[in-house]
């Protein structure tokens, strides 16, 4: 039968990727110039320790699942800078 501890990791990391992918969304739609390169840091850093990783444990199931999210914030991090680019993005802001 199905463990509770099995249910409780499996909503941990949905919980801890749901939050990295929302942080990497929040950094990555500044219109600041200087946070294009700041946007960069948590994918970049994902897919280093994704590649770290599979080095370690020669898996590609622990691999997948580390990149999966790597990937899944770049997606985050390139739909942010296109929307700045092309004006849609939404400012923090309210201007009166």
């Amino acid at each position: 039968m199905w463990d509770i501890e099995f249910f409780l990791a499996v909503g941990k990391v949905i919980s801890l990727v749901l939050c990295m992918v929302f942080i990497e969304g929040v950094v990555a739609s500044r219109p600041n110039p200087n946070s294009k390169w700041t946007g960069m840091i948590l994918p970049i850093a994902m897919v280093v320790l994704s590649v770290w990783v599979y080095i370690t444990w020669n898996n590609w199931i622990y691999f997948i699942l580390v990149f999966g999210p790597a990937l899944l914030c770049w997606f985050i991090y390139f739909i942010c800078r296109r929307s700045i680019k092309n004006g849609t993005a939404l400012s923090l802001r309210e201007e009166e």
